[in-house]
């Protein structure tokens, strides 16, 4: 149980699991798999840009799906999936800073975007990878690993309609 603050977080001692949020216990098999995903994951020692960190959402949540069967975070995935050309055009221009408003955790009210688009985002980014990949086992420790997100963004190809201007 957490402190009415996340979901969910992972330390190196464990998992937190924040079900004094949840309405029900339905969504608790993917909170787990998502958070578990964290737990294994290995991020560099250093601050991660936008494209990292979305991709680590992303990907514990693509994982968390495979395995619970269940997408956890439907609400940024529904407008991420009506907005697509508009937010992939905006995410390629920023995606290597270290700023993430309006992208996770929060957003400035710019528009009437949901928290958490670099979930979604993230999600597509590790599913076109993982999709194109012919072994499917490395694939998903690549995605474990996040040694190199370029390198997962560019063979997966989700952005390469969308070039820096």
């Amino acid at each position: 149980m957490g402190r009415f603050n996340s979901g969910g977080t992972s330390t190196e001692d464990g998992l937190i699991l924040g079900v004094e949020k949840m309405e029900n216990l339905d969504g608790l098999v993917p909170l787990v798999a998502h958070e578990l995903i964290h737990f294994q994951q290995k991020l560099p020692g250093r601050d991660i840009t936008l494209l990292e960190a979305s991709l680590m959402e992303g990907s514990a949540d693509f994982i968390g799906e495979l395995i619970s069967g269940i997408n956890l975070n439907q609400v940024p995935f529904v407008y991420g999936e009506r907005h697509a050309g508009e937010l992939c055009r905006e995410f390629v221009k920023i995606m290597h800073r270290t700023e993430y408003q309006d992208w996770l955790y929060s957003t400035s009210g710019k528009d009437k975007r949901p928290n958490d688009l670099g979930y979604w985002m993230g999600y597509k980014i590790a599913e076109a990878y993982f999709n194109q990949a012919t072994d499917k086992q490395q694939a998903i420790q690549d995605l474990l690993t996040l040694g190199n997100a370029q390198k997962i963004l560019n063979q997966g190809g989700y952005l390469k309609k969308y070039p820096l201007n």
